[in-house]
């Protein structure tokens, strides 16, 4: 996200035109003639770190041009360039939170360009914050899960599955910030370190629970909310995973996301009843539909149909590689679990079963996942 570029919208080819011979030798301006002349320029040439809009235009006023901004690029800054007669409108629409600032026509040109420099100010800080993100917190995050992949294969197991559901869900159901709820899909068995390796096993080999064993299971989610409720910026993420907020509500947005990782782990033991996930579609979708939203449950169907027709195949562990699929359990001689199907190979998960093997502990084939493509299903 390394844009420093700025669109103006305006339907009056003069005011552009004026604009540009003002601003033009200090910023990287582009002009769009109208909304629909907007839209057309950032799907081509976007994303735009600014974009100024007039308040009222033909077609969409400025408001609702800068939500359809919103929605196909959220990072961008957005500004309204408006009349008197639309102050109430627009600072409204500020107090929504859609737009950064508001500019009362006709503006200054050194309050235009003080605009302008804060308008980018602000998208180099939504950058560095991706950074942070993707890089530090990312980092935390995946070195947490591979622990917990040493600490309890079963656990890790669940959540490597879980977040494969999750994240073909999110190329259906597109939502803002949807590295929290991947990040939850990651987390959202580390809690079930906490709990004995034979309850895990009845509770993920569909064996009903006694009520104490079901109490202890079902506060480990709890746990986990507890546990990273102590990393900076991952209080969204803590209520994801346990459907509860410090003050008490979550926002709709909260909701969905956590309503998308439910889904995602009742998938999870759903499918684990079954020959495959396409056997376990059909039962589960008519239990689903009367506890879900129908958009999610026909996204997760959709993923099903067109991502999970898979075949198996028994490879050597020499011919293991990182971002490999586990389709089967992993046990060492002694049947102690290593690793647990649906666990995506990792550096640190070669280097243990490269130590074992070294030791003649685990058999010299594994099972894995292999992709069959839509040609290959049919035939």
């Amino acid at each position: 996200m390394s844009s420093r570029r700025i669109l103006f919208v305006d339907d009056d080819e003069k005011v552009l035109k004026g604009i540009t011979r003002q601003q033009a030798d200090d910023f990287d301006i582009t002009t769009a003639l109208g909304p629909i002349e907007a839209l057309a320029v950032i799907e081509r040439d976007g994303p735009f770190a600014v974009v100024v809009s007039d308040m009222r235009m033909p077609e969409m006023n400025g408001v609702q041009l800068l939500k359809r901004v919103r929605e196909s690029s959220p990072d961008t800054v957005r500004m309204i360039l408006t009349g008197y007669a639309e102050l109430n409108s627009t600072i409204e629409a500020v107090n929504e939170g859609h737009i950064f600032r508001f500019l009362a026509k006709p503006c200054d040109q050194d309050v235009m360009a003080s605009a302008l420099k804060a308008g980018l100010r602000q998208y180099e800080l939504i950058a560095a914050e991706h950074e942070l993100v993707e890089g530090t917190l990312h980092g935390s995050v995946k070195v947490l899960a591979d622990i917990l992949s040493l600490v309890n294969p079963l656990a890790f197991g669940q959540s490597t599955r879980v977040r494969a559901v999750v994240d073909g869900i999110l190329k259906r159901v597109p939502i803002e910030n949807q590295w929290q709820l991947e990040v939850a899909a990651m987390l959202s068995s580390l809690g079930c370190v906490t709990l004995p390796t034979d309850l895990l096993e009845k509770k993920l080999s569909g064996e009903v629970l006694t009520r104490e064993e079901q109490v202890r299971y079902e506060n480990h989610p709890h746990l986990t909310s507890e546990l990273i409720q102590k990393i900076p910026r991952m209080d969204e993420v803590s209520a994801i995973i346990s459907g509860e907020t410090l003050e008490g509500s979550m926002s709709p947005m909260l909701k969905r996301k956590y309503e998308i990782l439910r889904i995602a782990i009742a998938f999870d033991f759903h499918e684990l009843r079954y020959e495959s996930s396409l056997h376990a579609l059909e039962p589960f979708k008519k239990w689903a539909n009367e506890r879900f939203e129908q958009s999610l449950v026909d996204a997760l169907a959709e993923f099903v149909k067109e991502e999970r027709n898979v075949q198996i195949l028994e490879v050597e562990l020499g011919e293991l590689r990182e971002g490999m699929v586990i389709a089967a359990d992993i046990h060492n001689a002694g049947g102690t679990l290593l690793m647990s199907k649906g666990q995506k190979i990792t550096a640190s998960a070669l280097r243990l079963l490269e130590n074992i093997k070294r030791d003649q502990l685990v058999n010299d084939t594994v099972k894995i996942v292999s992709h069959v493509s839509a040609c290959e299903a049919i035939c």
